[in-house]
């Protein structure tokens, strides 16, 4: 895991040094995706890190990813994903999963040329406890200095772990997702707005059934460099709601069973 970390670290080196590029797929989102798509022969590296903090008792949770994308000419990019997921409970329980992602976007309509900005997005994930297909559909359009994104999104995942028995069963969960925000040009380099999610997630059995459901808000805010961009949003819970499998329904005003209290999401990233 240290030369994972310690490659990161040299191929931000090396990128920083290179020319000037045109950032043609720089996000103003962390959690919101845009239509645009790096053009042939660009790459681009993106490092991410989301923190997730507390839900009912004390928890911890730390998404780390790494991003190589790719343009491969007409409209189409793709990226590869090393992923590290660490979490810690509050009797000082740690879990850590390792993987890998594949994604594909192919963009339909331009944000700016046209009257809306559309896309595509598939990418397939894997680790040792799951295996992941997520599809997007990606909306945005930009009126002067305003810039407006929304997705939907789609997961459907094949979840690995030990059952009743003491037996190793691999069970289905689903997660309906919607993302948006809207955000205001300051200068042509640094942008600020909001940024919204909602996820409805049903996990398997292994993990206690049920319906759980959750709406996340606040500020966003990105700044453009000759050669790199960074976003980064905070979203503390708003509402959430949650049914058990066998049905019977929370009266809390928020979901800290499946969803924290707090996430926050830094995105930096390289192109060359």
């Amino acid at each position: 895991m240290k030369n994972i970390y310690l490659l990161t670290v040299l191929s931000i080196v090396i990128l920083a040094i290179y020319p000037n590029s045109n950032l043609a797929n720089r996000r103003h989102f962390t959690y919101t995706y845009e239509s645009a798509v790096l053009p042939k022969g660009s790459h681009e590296l993106e490092i991410w890190n989301t923190v997730r903090l507390n839900r009912k008792d004390f928890y911890r949770g730390l998404d780390t990813r790494s991003e190589f994308e790719f343009g491969l000419g007409g409209n189409l990019q793709t990226s590869l994903y090393l992923n590290l997921t660490s979490e810690m409970d509050a009797s000082g329980n740690t879990d850590q999963t390792f993987g890998f992602s594949n994604e594909w976007k192919y963009k339909l309509l331009d944000a700016t040329a046209d009257a809306l900005g559309l896309a595509l997005y598939g990418e397939g994930s894997y680790t040792n406890e799951e295996i992941e297909l997520e599809g997007k559909i990606i909306l945005d359009k930009q009126i002067d200095n305003l810039l407006f994104a929304f997705n939907a999104v789609g997961e459907h995942s094949f979840v690995s772990g030990v059952g009743s028995g003491s037996i190793v069963q691999t069970q289905t969960e689903d997660i309906i997702e919607f993302d948006g925000g809207a955000t205001y040009f300051i200068t042509e380099n640094f942008t600020a707005g909001i940024e919204a999610h909602e996820q409805s997630k049903r996990p398997p059995g292994l993990e206690g059934g049920g319906t759980y459901s959750a709406f996340f808000a606040g500020p966003s805010l990105s700044y453009a460099g000759p050669n790199w961009w960074s976003a980064i949003s905070v979203m503390p819970q708003i509402a959430g709601s949650s049914k058990s499998e066998s049905g019977v329904v929370s009266t809390d005003k928020l979901e800290l069973i499946q969803h924290e209290k707090l996430e926050a999401r830094v995105v930096l990233a390289f192109e060359f």
